[in-house]
C-alpha cells in the first residue's frame, strides 16, 4: 500500500514542480508569454490576464511541492503519522475549497 502512494505523492509533487516552474516564468518573464499568447491563432483577447495569477501558481506549485515532498518521505520511511498529516492537509484544502454560497443558514 506504501509502494503505490508513493507513486501517487510523486506526482504530485512534479505536479507541483511544474506549477511552481510555470508561475516563475509567468512573473519573471512576461514578455515572452505575451509574444507566446499572441501568436495563438483564435485566441481571445483576455488570454493576456494570465499574467495576473503568477502569485496563485507560485503558492499553489509550492504547497504541492512540499506536499508531495512529505508524502514521499511517509510512504519511503512507511511512517503512518507523515502520511496522517499529508492526508489532513489535503482534506483541509478540499474543505477549503467548498463554495460557501452551497451553505444553507439554519
Amino acid at each position: 500500500m506504501f509502494k503505490s502512494s508513493l507513486i501517487v505523492f510523486f506526482v504530485v509533487q512534479l505536479a507541483g514542480a511544474v506549477i511552481l516552474g510555470v508561475g516563475i516564468w509567468v512573473k519573471v518573464d512576461s514578455g515572452s508569454i505575451l509574444n507566446f499568447l499572441q501568436n495563438i491563432q483564435g485566441a481571445p483577447g483576455e488570454l493576456g490576464q494570465v499574467l495576473n495569477v503568477g502569485y496563485l501558481l507560485i503558492a499553489v506549485g509550492a504547497v504541492l511541492l512540499i506536499l508531495g515532498f512529505l508524502g514521499c518521505c511517509g510512504a519511503i520511511r512507511e511512517s503512518r503519522c507523515m502520511l496522517l498529516l499529508v492526508c489532513q492537509s489535503r482534506l483541509t484544502q478540499h474543505i477549503m475549497r467548498f463554495p460557501r454560497s452551497t451553505l444553507k443558514p439554519l
